[in-house]
């Protein structure tokens, strides 16, 4: 296999579409193809161009276990796509949707066991139904977390009528993988963030603004603290919130409503966060593995994504640290964490 030391390299960052969930949502779509030459993906009033899904290693099991053994990855953690959660859609809507897409992962799952594994998508805006699918996806479909958005409509990750959810997570014992959406794409045309999409700003820095600040909404609120055994996963290495870590834990300490906030301490609830190295360079990579320990960081690449890493696994490979934590990253980490059967 392609590993150190015999370890098997898992991707926790790899999305897919499925050509069987497409035109599900009505007007919504979602919607993938070529128009006039160029690549597009539509959800609802959002269009991403220039990113191939059709016929593309994103949406076709075939070409993606091919472009897996190139890039030397043995099995991936598949996920939906960010821009088809569909939180502002009605409800019954939003469930079919994620009944199908969870369907097809774990129709993937079984025709390829030891290659890849699975992440339920959620109807988030309705609690007490995400909860319910997720209790399906684990006892019946065999995927092995749940995978959402930072914000579900109306609801925040705050929200105690979210509890129904994190509480399923820890009795289930899966991890929940918090991947923020773009903005636009879970509004009405015109309606995010000013100037979120020039330059591309929604994905190249409105993500990690998302992560951040979802982990600040899940220490602060007492998600972490009030629920010990859930375990969150923050892909792109939680955003810059490992680097504003000592910041968070001194608000907690010194700021009047941080006096007393959580019963188990700071670094409890801290200690609940994993996060993947998709992170860039080198640098932040050492750096985040050297703050969060190679136990709580593993291997992604955003897999057929447009920022996808090819050199993501040499470069853990390549880091100057011992043999036993480039194991960990490259796929021991994920396999413990996950409970992959690897």
């Amino acid at each position: 296999m392609n590993a150190s030391v015999n370890t098997p390299v898992v991707d926790v960052h790899a999305h897919v579409l499925f050509p069987e969930v497409m035109n599900l949502v009505g007007a919504a779509g979602p919607e993938m193809g070529v128009k006039d030459g160029v690549a597009f993906f539509r959800s609802g009033d959002y269009v991403l161009t220039n990113v191939r899904f059709t016929n593309a290693p994103f949406s076709n099991i075939d070409l993606r276990l091919a472009a897996m053994d190139r890039m030397g990855i043995d099995h991936q953690l598949l996920s939906p796509n960010p821009l088809t959660y569909f939180y502002t859609q009605p409800p019954q809507l939003a469930a079919a949707f994620c009944r199908a897409q969870n369907d097809c992962i774990a129709q993937a799952v079984r025709a390829h066991p030891r290659r890849f594994s699975g992440l339920a998508q959620l109807p988030m805006q309705d609690p007490q139904a995400a909860a319910h699918e997720l209790e399906r996806c684990v006892k019946e479909l065999g995927l092995v977390g749940a995978y959402t958005g930072a914000r579900f409509g109306d609801i925040g990750l705050a929200d105690r009528q979210l509890d129904p959810v994190w509480q399923a997570c820890a009795r289930l014992d899966v991890p929940v993988v918090i991947h923020p959406a773009t903005e636009d794409a879970e509004a009405p045309a015109g309606a995010g963030r000013s100037g979120s999409r020039d330059y591309d700003f929604d994905i190249v820095l409105g993500f990690a603004q998302d992560e951040t600040a979802a982990i600040g909404q899940l220490l602060f609120s007492g998600v972490l603290d009030r629920n010990p055994g859930l375990r969150v996963h923050v892909p792109h290495g939680g955003g810059t919130a490992p680097y504003l870590k000592g910041r968070m834990r001194m608000a907690v300490e010194r700021r009047p409503w941080g006096r007393g906030l959580l019963e188990r301490g700071f670094d409890a609830s801290w200690s609940q966060l994993s996060f993947d190295c998709l992170v860039g360079t080198q640098e932040a990579m050492q750096f985040i593995i050297a703050s969060e320990g190679s136990d709580r960081v593993m291997l992604g690449t955003n897999f057929a994504g447009w920022d996808e890493d090819d050199g993501v696994i040499e470069r853990v490979r390549g880091l100057p640290v011992d043999a036993a934590s480039r194991d960990a990253v490259l796929g021991q980490t994920a396999i413990r964490y996950f409970k992959l059967p690897l």
